[in-house]
């Protein structure tokens, strides 16, 4: 079978790799679709602790081809959904459900023909559900563990800074957990198009007028309730920080670059009693998010699919901005 195999930069090979055998309590799954992260990115550019050589991709689903010793035999052919790494299963963070954050954690690699995994990590799709829409599940649990961080209340305005795939998908999870009014704001147009399409009432272009004025001006000079930063660069955090009413939430939804410090007002975070919160990877979301995935109408978010041997072209489509969600299909012709 072939794996792209990741050398750092932005150097990729197409290598052939035996086929893997499903092991005991284990199933082998065959991917359909596997999305380009913004953390594969940021890896690619030296901005993500990955070490090469390594076989990338987090998001993606696929069809059960073969199980293991204790799997039922029932699974084969299903269409999953899948984890893509699991923990020891013995550490206090394992037992806290925090599996991101395991030291040991084993990662799954998705840009693959096919992938062995522990049967646990492949959940069947809810039926209907486009094998694509449904690789958005894991950066949709991740979104989700970060909003279930925080009561959401019921007249709850919320700005989404960011309208990648992260801050689109927070926003539409924002409103199924009840939020009243929904702003982002982007620079780039296909993204606030996108956006009007899932709920947002306001989308606002940073490069063509100030958020904090539009911002003010929509909430009698209070803030949004949530403030959700969703790019992942300082200079964001620092300006949502100002956009936060007394007493709101401050979401941490992009990944900062490893390292990354802003000036930070303790007095500010303290008198105006700002709660700044954070969820690194799925937690466990992961079925609660595959479940909603029918519900959030997300299949418009898949904006390019490319075949497994085009994966640098991929990625620089990714890198570039373009459209909400690059996807890599690497059983296509």
């Amino acid at each position: 079978m072939r794996v792209a195999t990741w050398h750092g930069g932005t150097r990729f090979t197409i290598d052939e790799m035996p086929e893997p055998v499903a092991g005991p309590g284990q199933v082998v799954v065959e991917v359909q679709a596997a999305g380009i992260c913004g953390t594969d990115v940021h890896a690619t550019q030296g901005l993500f602790p990955y070490k090469p050589p390594l076989v990338l991709g987090h998001e993606y689903t696929g069809i059960v081809r073969g199980v293991g010793r204790g799997v039922s035999k029932g699974l084969i052919g299903r269409a999953v959904a899948c984890e893509p790494s699991f923990g020891c299963g013995k550490c206090a963070e394992c037992e806290a459900g925090r599996v991101s954050q395991c030291p040991n954690l084993t990662r799954l690699g998705g840009f693959a023909q096919r992938v062995a995994m522990p049967a646990h990590c492949a959940h069947p799709l809810p039926r209907g559900l486009d094998p694509a829409a449904g690789a958005l599940t894991e950066p949709a649990a991740c979104c989700l563990a970060g909003l279930e961080t925080f009561p959401m209340s019921r007249d709850a305005t919320v700005l989404v800074i960011g309208g990648g795939i992260m801050g689109l998908l927070t926003m539409a999870l924002a409103k199924r957990r009840g939020a009243k009014r929904l702003i982002l704001s982007d620079p780039l147009e296909e993204r606030r198009a996108i956006a009007k399409s899932l709920g947002a009432a306001v989308v606002v272009d940073p490069t063509k007028e100030k958020l904090r004025e539009r911002v003010m001006a929509l909430t009698r000079d209070r803030g949004a309730d949530v403030v959700a930063e969703a790019v992942g660069k300082p200079e964001l955090v620092a300006e949502a920080m100002t956009l936060v009413k007394p007493g709101g939430v401050l979401q941490l939804v992009g990944v900062n670059p490893k390292g990354s410090e802003i000036p930070l007002s303790l007095w500010d975070v303290h008198y105006r009693e700002i709660k700044i919160v954070g969820a690194f990877g799925r937690g466990t979301a992961f079925r609660r998010a595959l479940a909603l995935m029918p519900k959030l109408r997300v299949g418009r978010l898949i904006t390019a699919r490319f075949p497994l041997a085009r994966i640098g072209e991929a990625f620089a489509h990714a890198t570039a901005g373009r459209g909400a969600k690059t996807v890599i299909t690497p059983n296509a012709g």
